[in-house]
């Protein structure tokens, strides 16, 4: 059995967000229900709340688990996207205590996805790319196992960015990284059942080069392909403003469901990627405002914030400085 991988990638991407396009590759510029066919799209009266949780100890602890609960109960939040490597990867009782914690997240209606992410899995296993010790097999097995397991998960989110391995082939062959991307995507779909699908993205995949699904077939632009490929999209709108928010989501809002999420965790070379110079009360603000401006928008499907680590550090600090 593998170990469990680092998101090595994390900062280079994270990066990248807040540059937008400058590192998206070649560039023409530099658990919702999808909307029934024909007719208009009924609206969701739901706009969700969610929150990224990637410390798998969680699970387990008592008082953690508490702590966790008891934040998203008083931020309004009803869905947590937690990392389930521990499950995916059979590590010994993780089974026994997700269950229990997904069980006491239901107790208090907050549904929980299995999440996942690692960029080497979006690529195949005869790639061959520099650095590759993995590849689609082990990403698909990791959620076919937490899709399949007693936790009783209410959904998956893939957290996989292509781009945060072997930027140099990203950059040189889009086309190919894109459709191996896609293919990525379609083999969770078929290993998890009828559970939903959510996968997140960055804001700049609608200015990369449009790439073709099948050779010399239609054009368009990877947040698109994916769109068709997935429940619900959650984009990583990282900007510390409500109308830039909305600005760089708002072409993914046309293709579909949508979850907006910001940041809360330090970016050091992009301050304006993240509200964490702007303290714990200006995140609920954020969503508040996302939530006035967009609420009649039918693709929104929710409000989500990276992260639980971030965010709460910014509330911990608040509480020390009173």
């Amino acid at each position: 059995m593998r170990t469990i991988p680092h998101r090595h990638g994390l900062h280079w991407a994270l990066a990248c967000l807040a540059m937008g396009s400058a590192c998206s590759g070649p560039s023409t510029s530099g658990p919702g229900d999808l909307p029934p066919s024909g007719g208009e799209p009924t609206p969701d009266p739901t706009i969700h709340r969610g929150l990224w949780v990637w410390d798998a100890t969680i699970p387990g602890d008592v008082g953690a688990t508490d702590a966790l609960l008891g934040f998203a109960t008083q931020h309004g939040l009803d869905t947590l996207f937690l990392a389930c490597d521990p499950v995916g990867y059979g590590q010994d009782g993780a089974e026994a205590r997700y269950t229990d914690f997904v069980t006491q997240a239901h107790s208090v209606d907050i549904q929980v996805f299995g999440m996942s992410g690692y960029g080497m899995f979006t690529v195949p296993c005869d790639a061959n790319l520099p650095g590759q010790n993995t590849c689609h097999d082990e990403g698909w097995a990791v959620y076919e196992a937490c899709a399949s397991s007693s936790v009783g998960f209410d959904g998956i989110m893939d957290d996989s960015e292509p781009y945060s391995f072997d930027s140099a082939s990203w950059t040189a062959d889009l086309q190919t990284r894109a459709r191996w991307h896609l293919d990525y995507l379609e083999g969770i779909r078929a290993r998890i059942g009828t559970l939903p699908l959510h996968h997140t993205i960055p804001f700049w995949y609608d200015d990369l080069t449009p790439v073709w699904e099948e050779e010399g077939g239609a054009l368009q632009t990877l947040d698109a392909w994916i769109a068709e490929r997935v429940d619900v999209v959650a984009i990583m709108a990282y900007r510390a403003d409500v109308d830039a928010i909305i600005e760089v989501a708002s072409g993914e809002l046309e293709n579909g469901p949508v979850w907006v999420g910001i940041e809360t965790v330090e970016l050091e070379h992009a301050p304006q990627a993240t509200f964490f110079d702007d303290g714990p009360g200006a995140v609920d603000a954020a969503l508040d405002g996302l939530q006035s401006e967009l609420m009649d928008n039918e693709n929104l499907h929710g409000l989500m914030v990276h992260s639980y680590a971030g965010w709460s550090a910014l509330t911990r600090a608040e509480s020390r400085h009173r």
